[in-house]
């Protein structure tokens, strides 16, 4: 089954274009999926909203939406394009992908946080660290695509012989808050730099 994860707003501020389009998809009310991806942007901590069709026949099993970093909760940690926060990456990642791994997806289709940007380096490979940990913490036969966007012309678009390039590090502990928004599947990320978390595990 295939799963897609993508940023849930963009530079202007705005929410994704097709929203509607995805909505429709998933049988929810027109704006609905507008307004959950609006208060993924502006919630002081970040969001990971999970999306799921459980129709045998489903093409997409499932989307999750997660903060991007035009997003009120990556201001509180780092500039929208500057030096990059590798633990809300790593962390957003490990969340989005983690939902979309325990409904069933087995083929991860993943968007650039940076919508309208090339991605970082140092989010790139915040991604790999993600990918690997899931791998192996939930399912070592995991595949992840690029949807969009490459940091340099050598990146490749499938991620899994591409780890041996980086130094990785290993999985952190990630404070994750489950709830029920709108109807939906929202996780609320509690950022800490890998240090704290740990101390606080």
């Amino acid at each position: 089954m295939i799963g897609y994860a993508y940023a849930a707003g963009d530079r202007r501020g705005s929410v994704r274009a097709n929203a509607g389009k995805i909505a429709e998809y998933f049988s929810l009310a027109p704006g609905l999926l507008g307004r959950v991806m609006d208060h993924i942007e502006t919630d002081e901590r970040p969001q990971v909203v999970l999306l799921q069709n459980t129709a045998p026949e489903a093409s997409v099993g499932a989307v999750t939406f997660y903060s991007s970093v035009w997003s009120k909760s990556y201001a509180r940690v780092g500039a929208a394009y500057g030096a990059v926060h590798r633990d809300f990456h790593y962390q957003c990642f490990f969340v989005a992908i983690a939902a979309l791994v325990e409904v069933g997806c087995v083929r991860v289709r993943i968007e650039n946080p940076m919508s309208e940007h090339p991605w970082r380096r140092d989010a790139y490979i915040c991604l790999l660290e993600a990918v690997r940990n899931v791998r192996s913490n939930m399912n070592p036969k995991m595949t992840v695509h690029l949807e969009s966007g490459t940091y340099d012309a050598r990146m490749v678009q499938q991620l899994d012989d591409n780890e041996l390039d980086f130094d990785l590090q290993e999985h952190r502990p990630i404070g994750v808050s489950m709830h029920i928004f709108e109807g939906l599947n929202m996780r609320t990320v509690f950022v800490e730099k890998s240090e704290v978390a740990c101390r606080n595990a």
